[in-house]
């Protein structure tokens, strides 16, 4: 189960946005899927991610929660990690990652 988005919530969150082709987005998603399912979900401080598809194929944008910053550095250090990042880079035209705190959630009813 997936962490909920909650302004009370105490963690760090960051989302990236991979501009890249509508033929390069599905290698995206696998690889940034490949990597929470095989490393980031065992590593300490790993909280939840998702990622979204842009509708006419030229975003992907990966929402990733940890218990600190701290925790996302510790990650960002591993070799592996380092080897994804490169992956994944290669698949993009441009990433914007952008560190961000939940200030409002709303919802039916």
């Amino acid at each position: 189960m997936g962490a909920p988005i909650d302004e009370a919530a105490d963690v760090f969150t960051l989302i990236n946005t991979f501009h890249t082709s509508r033929e390069r987005q599905g290698a995206i998603v696998e690889s940034l899927r490949r990597f929470t399912e095989d490393v980031a979900r065992e590593l300490p401080g790993f909280v939840a991610a998702s990622m979204h598809v842009s509708l006419d194929g030229a975003r992907v944008v990966n929402y990733v929660q940890w218990r600190s910053r701290a925790d996302l550095d510790a990650m960002l250090a591993l070799p592996s990690a380092k080897v994804h990042m490169a992956e994944v880079g290669a698949l993009a035209d441009k990433v914007e990652p952008v560190p961000y705190r939940v200030a409002y959630v709303g919802s039916a009813g």
